[in-house]
């Protein structure tokens, strides 16, 4: 089983968060297109031997796409390559481009999950998050999908923002539980090199949130969503009655995929290739029929401390007897060493030959994962 990435790089407006590769002029909409379906065709001898289980449209902002632009990509896709016949389709979209009008377009795609770029249903926190929304029209948006038969239906969350209280955060958790959706993935606030927060972090126009905050804000969201019969199958994802997030599960379980667009990424488990960071140049370099991406060979290494990372996330954490089967003895023996100090410190958990985080481990898992790589 493999999946696809298709990133869509235009948004309307810049968020102050975000460090994904996008821009604000829509001018090149149509040559995106068009090459975009060329690099989706021209890399199909890729997968050729596998299944396709997800596909994923990210960006950037994909409903800023019509319907028709949407049933073309797929359409290509559901030509060129074998997909599973539970496939899942995912759009992120932002809430105000949830009309009645798009919604309804929707349901004539092959699109069966939706991920709404939520954030916050506090007004003020929006405000200073540049997002384009409201919290009215947040709510409305969602409860909209479910109203179009959309059954399948992620919302993001951002804690640690500046000067949010604990209150705030439970009153975001709990209007979030109100509606009713089958998943929740709830991100801590990152200061991105480049982004407008970042330079307001450093220019002291915002200050970080203390750590004992964010702490509580964390802890506060573990059990209230457990309590409301979520699953916390990834640190920062929740689902219920198991409906994970194939795609990003798949990440996480370190299967092949392929990312179309620009700044897009893919892996075949020997290779890790990620495409030019400007559309001008990815433009340019399909037209050309030139070199658009660039590719590093993953060393044994390098393969090691991804399965750390990856793994280390998810409730299923790391097998010692795939540490056995896929790893040299060295990388073995470094890791039984390293995580014995954390299984003695209770952070790290041993259950039927798998290493999990414990709750306390959550709270520490960068460091972690950090002192269980392998560096030479």
């Amino acid at each position: 089983m493999a999946g696809i990435y298709i990133h869509i790089p235009f948004c309307k407006t810049k968020c102050h968060y975000c460090d994904f590769y996008k821009t604000t002029d829509f001018g090149a909409k149509v040559d995106f297109l068009s090459a975009l379906k060329k690099e989706i065709e021209w890399r199909k001898s890729e997968l050729e031997q596998e299944e396709i289980a997800s596909i994923y449209f990210g960006g950037g902002t994909p409903s800023v796409l019509k319907i028709a632009e949407i049933n073309d990509i797929l359409a290509l896709i559901d030509q060129l390559y074998k997909l599973s016949t539970d496939v899942e389709i995912t759009l992120e979209a932002n809430p105000d481009d949830l009309t009645p009008e798009f919604l309804s377009g929707l349901k004539t795609t092959c699109i069966n999950r939706l991920s709404i770029g939520t954030q916050s249903f506090n007004d003020h926190d929006l405000k200073s998050m540049n997002r384009r929304h409201n919290s009215q029209q947040a709510l409305t948006s969602i409860r909209a999908a479910q109203e179009a038969g959309i059954t399948n239906i992620s919302i993001d969350l951002i804690y640690g923002l500046p000067n949010q209280t604990l209150e705030d955060w439970t009153d975001n958790i709990e209007k979030a539980l109100s509606l009713n959706v089958q998943h929740i993935s709830a991100y801590h606030l990152t200061y991105h090199e480049g982004t407008v927060f970042y330079d307001y972090l450093k220019t002291g126009k915002i200050k970080e949130l203390p750590d004992e905050l964010s702490l509580q804000q964390f802890k506060l969201l573990l059990s209230r969503l457990q309590q409301a019969g979520f699953e916390q199958y990834e640190i920062s994802n929740f689902a219920r009655n198991r409906l994970y997030s194939k795609h990003n599960k798949a990440y996480w379980e370190r299967k092949k995929y392929l990312g179309f667009g620009p700044s897009a990424h893919s892996y075949d488990h020997q290779t890790r290739r990620w495409n030019v960071l400007s559309l001008k140049k990815y433009l340019q370099a399909i037209e050309t029929n030139s070199n658009f991406f660039e590719q590093e060979v993953l060393s044994e290494q390098d393969q090691y401390n991804d399965y750390m990372i990856t793994s280390l996330r998810t409730k299923w954490g790391i097998s010692s007897i795939y540490l056995k089967e896929n790893f040299g003895e060295k990388f073995v023996e470094y890791f039984k060493n390293e995580a014995e100090k954390y299984l003695d410190s209770k952070h790290l958990r041993l259950d039927n030959s798998c290493y999990t985080l414990s709750t306390e481990g959550l709270f520490i898992s960068d460091r972690i994962m950090e002192e269980l790589f392998f560096v030479e």
